[in-house]
């Protein structure tokens, strides 16, 4: 189980944001990513490649580190942190916790990271890492927590880990874009295009295969579960990121195609924008890479007090041909690489810009689900005001329609082309409450 329990832990650890390219730009999540048609050098790389071209676009940008951070569930929110850390949780206060889960409480981590973007004039380039995790704990295991093996009236006294699971990816993105404007008699319209080659860096997944622990009164437990993962050597003395073998963070690889376009009413302060992502792309991940884990272990109690641990079955396949042969190494790893393509999005973006004022809304559409999990719709909207021309004041808020909202804050400091930006957010409703913070730093011209 040892090895085991590293995969989980593994697939624990904050993994990189929800696309195979971050977003960039801290002010647009304090807009509440309302931000087609309003990004701009190398944010548009990861926004709309056609703002490149746009009228008013910055000659010259440098993107110093970008990081944004999500964490969260899908059935606690920030609320709950507030009301409930850092006290001594009553009966009542774990009934409500735990009446709060469904059957699962699943956690998730998103960590994106832009270290460098540069732009000049229609071109730009940015690099990134992305990715995320999730873990989903059964609500009985959620209960041993809360309650431990105490008796109760009326509770069993065995608990299992029923829905629990785990899953994860890293990946790194070079990106490029180029744009070319028109002029029509509306405006001043702008196409563009971005290439991401894609570097993925870890793929993994793990179940649970009928995990249980009982009191009654002596303890008894069975441990059981199973997991296929990106693998690596933990002899390696140097290790690569973007090598291939056991060694190297080149466990992938893929690429994508975005296209945009602009268009500017002339005199009117108005953009519209609409925006392909992953129009045409792919990912593959490296199959001789992949380890597949089986676990089933029983530790039991004898009434001396003596306990005794048992290894039923451990399964440790890191070759194609042995995981080929097993019925269930198969399964779990083909489900696995089924789904790991990145989704491909349709965004609309509406800007309104007058002064020193800046209002946006954008409606987003999955075409195709993928690995970052993105929402089957979501509109959003935002607003900056640049009090006296230096220090941005934004707002914004965006819904998915499915039981999650939220609402976002950000300032900063634009002072002689360098740009301080912060932005939080808090996710609210019913499906995936939690927080979201993001800083950065620009240079623009």
């Amino acid at each position: 189980m040892k090895r085991m329990s590293l995969v989980l832990a593994g697939l624990l650890l904050p993994a990189l944001l929800q696309a195979q390219l971050p977003d960039p730009s801290t002010r647009a999540l304090g807009m509440g990513g309302a931000y087609t048609s309003l990004a701009r050098g190398y944010e548009a790389v990861a926004w709309n490649p056609a703002m490149l071209a746009a009228v008013g676009r910055p000659g010259f940008t440098i993107g110093l580190p970008q990081v944004n951070f999500e964490f969260g569930s899908n059935t606690y929110g920030l609320s709950d942190v507030r009301k409930y850390a850092n006290t001594f949780l009553s009966d009542s206060d774990k009934a409500t916790l735990l009446a709060k889960i469904d059957t699962t409480l699943t956690l998730r981590a998103l960590l994106g990271a832009a270290p460098f973007g540069l732009s000049i004039g229609p071109f730009a380039v940015l690099v990134g890492t992305a990715g995320q995790m999730s873990l989903g704990v059964g609500k009985d295991a959620v209960r041993l927590a809360l309650y431990g093996n105490a008796p109760r009236a009326g509770s069993s006294s065995l608990f299992t880990a029923q829905g629990s699971n785990g899953r994860a990816w890293a990946a790194s993105t070079i990106a490029g874009s180029f744009a070319l404007p028109f002029e029509l008699p509306l405006g001043h319209l702008s196409i563009g295009a971005t290439y991401k080659y894609v570097i993925g860096h870890f793929l993994g997944s793990a179940g649970d295969l009928g995990t249980q622990v009982a009191f009654s009164p002596l303890f008894s437990a069975t441990e059981a579960g199973e997991a296929v993962y990106t693998n690596y050597d933990q002899n390696c003395g140097t290790f690569s990121p973007f090598k291939t073998g056991s060694c190297g963070g080149r466990a992938g690889t893929g690429y994508g195609v975005d296209l945009g376009g602009t268009l500017q009413f002339a005199g009117h302060g108005i953009t519209l924008s609409a925006v392909l992502v992953n129009v045409a792309g792919k990912m593959k991940w490296d199959a001789s890479r992949l380890c597949y884990d089986r676990t089933l272990r029983q530790t039991t109690q004898s009434a001396s007090g003596s306990v005794r641990d048992t290894v039923l079955l451990q399964q440790s396949l890191c070759d194609q041909a042995s995981i080929a042969a097993n019925p269930q190494a198969t399964a779990l790893r083909d489900s696995l690489v089924a789904h790991a393509d990145f989704a491909r999005l349709a965004r609309f973006g509406l800007a309104l810009r007058s002064g020193m004022l800046s209002v946006t809304a954008d409606a987003q559409f999955r075409l195709k689900a993928g690995l970052d999990q993105q929402s089957t719709q979501l509109l959003s909207a935002g607003a900056e005001y640049r009090l006296l021309g230096i220090i941005p004041l934004r707002v914004g808020a965006s819904s998915d329609f499915a039981g999650a909202t939220m609402l976002s804050a950000g300032t900063g400091l634009q002072l002689l082309g360098i740009n301080l930006d912060a932005s939080v957010a808090s996710i609210s409703g019913t499906t995936r409450p939690g927080v979201r913070v993001g800083f950065g730093v620009g240079l623009i011209w």
